[in-house]
């Protein structure tokens, strides 16, 4: 697919800008009311414990007052029955002061349970619904999936991103695990080996690897480093190859491997194009949602600091939304009309079709979130589409 402006000028992003674009709308109107519901039980929590506090010390001063004035009323010739009632009664009010202790700190904490317990689900509820967009909706990204398999199983582990103070992290779990044969096919790399009966020579044999399993995946902006090991754990084939220059290396065996790619007779003999294109199998695969037995969003922050614990969510997504800005500013450039968002998509048949999405839908959705949404519309730039 190819995502293009009006005038057929690729957009920046190889995304599909509209539907993401009206995901974020919907995304940031659901978390507005969540966010609001966190924020009004925290403070409510807090309007409740100086109440719980207040209350506790107004019945440890009437206890104190009382101890207080039946000190000042029994005096040294008091009779022994005077002495009784005030033992009697300070022990009551004592008895009755901490029951009302224990009942405050009991109401309290049955409060603070339901206003926490509210807390939780609308942060779980929050994560839902930012989960889907931020691994790829979140556009300029500085990326890393670092996976690992244990035993030859399904590869597991985390998807980190970050940018302009936003960063992310995700923790990834897939279905099953995966053959070199089910990215490419038969793939086979040359191997030095010792042959011959009486003159033992060194000789390149292929060995066919389609039956390893990817058992580690690092997988950057920059660089892609994959290892593959056989179904015993042996013979592990490690491949890291560069981005920018597809430039690879291959390393070959458990114990003090050596590096197949600085020997010259292994490059000719090494199929560079089959190896650019396992790696792109690799990252394609990590990036495959639908071979994913899970995705959770662990954690979303802003300058360090936990949106959704701390409830600054719209910090964030401020980031998010001036670089969607960016992007729609040049859709109005490269476009006929002034009032809407238009692309178009290239199918690979080289089909093409038209998207589009007016300026007052986005002003519609932000305007529904008060203050913030005003904030959001600043940042994208709404005022100057208009």
């Amino acid at each position: 697919m190819k995502y293009l402006y009006q005038d057929s000028v690729e957009l920046p992003v190889k995304r599909d800008f509209i539907l993401d674009l009206t995901d974020l709308l919907k995304l940031t109107v659901a978390v507005y009311p969540l966010e609001n519901g966190i924020i009004s039980a925290n403070k409510e929590i807090e309007s409740e414990r100086r109440a719980k506090d207040q209350k506790v010390a107004r019945l440890e001063a009437f206890e104190s007052d009382v101890g207080m004035q039946l000190d000042e009323m029994i005096t040294d010739d008091a009779t022994d029955e005077t002495r009784l009632c005030k033992d009697v009664t300070s022990e009551a009010c004592t008895t009755c002061a901490d029951q009302q202790r224990a009942k405050i700190e009991s109401d309290f904490d049955a409060s603070f349970n339901d206003l926490t317990g509210k807390i939780d689900h609308n942060s779980e509820e929050m994560r839902k619904i930012l989960s889907p967009f931020l691994e790829f909706g979140v556009y300029d990204t500085r990326q890393r999936y670092s996976l690992t398999s244990e035993g030859g199983g399904a590869l597991r582990g985390e998807f980190e991103a970050e940018v302009g103070g936003l960063s992310f992290v995700y923790e990834l779990e897939f279905k099953e695990p995966v053959l070199v044969k089910q990215l490419v096919g038969v793939f086979s790399i040359p191997i030095p080996e010792r042959a011959g009966i009486f003159r033992k020579e060194e000789v390149l044999k292929m060995r066919d690897i389609s039956n390893h399993r990817l058992v580690g995946v690092e997988y950057t902006g920059e660089h892609t480093i994959a290892e593959f090991k056989d179904r015993k754990g042996e013979k592990a084939v490690r491949i890291e190859m560069q981005h920018a220059t597809n430039h690879y290396s291959i390393v070959y065996g458990n114990t003090e491997p050596p590096n197949l790619t600085k020997d010259e007779s292994i490059l000719a003999v090494l199929d560079s194009a089959e190896v650019t294109y396992l790696m792109q199998e690799v990252i394609r695969c990590v990036r495959d949602i639908e071979k994913r037995e899970g995705s959770m969003l662990k954690t979303m922050a802003f300058d360090g600091v936990d949106v959704i614990e701390e409830s600054i969510i719209f910090d964030g997504l401020k980031v998010v939304f001036a670089k969607y800005g960016k992007i729609a500013s040049e859709c109005i450039a490269h476009g006929a009309a002034k009032d809407e968002l238009v692309i178009k998509i290239e199918s690979d048949s080289g089909a093409r079709s038209e998207k589009y999405m007016p300026i007052s839908t986005i002003e519609s959705c932000l305007s529904e979130i008060g203050e913030k949404g005003i904030e959001l519309a600043g940042v994208f730039g709404l005022d100057t589409l208009k």
